[in-house]
């Protein structure tokens, strides 16, 4: 009669060896799909955001959403009466603007592969009708209690806030969308148009903070350094995590000619400025206002540059009469 042979402790070891060797083979391939499909999904997102700006334009004189122009009283905003009073044109506001019309979700203003997921959350009482943080609630033309970017909790305009939060389940320092977009103020509003243009950058990932911290002339080596100072928004920056890596930015920008591409670093080679001085043509990084752009800007102000820069921000600054702004208040996590 034959008898059933059971393992041996030593094949029983083989097996277990053989399982873990598998295992860590397949989790790191798992973990590039997983990537890939996150970075594919946020890809969509982007393209469905800039189609709706694009159709938001094909209804209001190829202009994005400018919430100065639509309600230029105190209707929506608490403040700021006087016909476009460009200091209500926020991050929060605009987006708002395409979610209040049925243009995009709260949910796709959510990136799949944020980071930063404790101080980006998806905002699910968006108020369609009479919202309470609203100037003149029935009559708001948007929940002005969207977060275009984190902020302290502060009321008003003159403070670090965008937006007068009176609703008690409101949380203080949580942002409502992850992505950033070109600063339509200045000589770069007409970028926030249906132009069209195929290099122009219009809207995606948001990005670390470089040296010299956000302004500065095209570096020597042509490599942009990440800030270094801790909890600067540079080398430790949560917008790395989102597709790149501890060190090096990567992510979906979408262009005013509709398409979205997945760029490898912040200057990609076919997105470019010219320079004051030699060399004359280099490239443009999306989240550096570059100050030594010929016929630009020379320091923080926004009112000359059109070359690349993407931002989410809120409250900005009127300087002087001209309407130049000045932005205190940029996202940089």
């Amino acid at each position: 009669m034959k008898k059933n042979r059971a393992f041996t402790l030593i094949e029983l070891l083989v097996v277990i060896a053989i399982i873990a060797l598998l295992v860590g083979i397949l989790l790191p391939a798992l973990g590039k799909a997983r990537a890939s499909a996150r970075q594919l999904k946020d890809s969509t997102q982007v393209r469905g955001i800039v189609q709706a700006l694009v159709v938001w334009a094909s209804n209001n004189s190829s202009s994005y959403p400018l919430p100065s122009v639509i309600d230029p009283t105190v209707n929506t905003t608490p403040q700021g009466a006087a016909a476009n009073w460009e200091p209500k044109n926020t991050t929060g506001n605009m987006m708002s603007l395409l979610i209040q019309n049925g243009n995009i979700s709260p949910e796709i203003c959510i990136s799949p592969a944020e980071a930063n997921t404790g101080k980006v959350q998806r905002y699910d009482k968006y108020e369609y009708t009479a919202p309470t943080g609203a100037g003149m609630p029935t009559n708001a033309l948007w929940d002005p209690k969207f977060h275009g970017v984190p902020d302290t909790g502060a009321t008003g305009y003159s403070g670090t806030a965008e937006f007068l939060m009176t609703d008690p389940n409101s949380t203080a320092g949580i942002g409502n969308q992850s992505y950033a977009h070109v600063i339509p103020f200045g000589k770069r509003r007409s970028q926030w148009s249906d132009t069209y243009n195929s290099t122009e950058a219009v809207f995606g990932n948001r990005g670390p903070t470089y040296a010299p911290n956000d302004s500065g002339p095209y570096p020597a080596t042509g490599r942009w350094p990440l800030v270094t100072t801790p909890n600067g928004g540079g080398i430790d920056s949560p917008t790395l995590l989102i597709h790149g890596g501890r060190n090096t930015w990567e992510g979906n920008i979408g262009y005013n000619d509709n398409h979205v591409n997945f760029e490898t670093k912040p200057n990609p080679d076919q997105i470019t400025y010219s320079r004051l001085a030699a060399p004359k043509t280099v490239t443009d990084n999306f989240f550096v206002n570059e100050s030594d752009q010929l016929g630009g800007d020379t320091g923080q102000l926004l009112a000359n540059g059109t070359n690349a820069y993407l931002r989410a921000y809120h409250t900005p600054a009127l300087v002087g009469t001209s309407m130049d702004v000045s932005f205190a208040n940029r996202w940089r996590d």
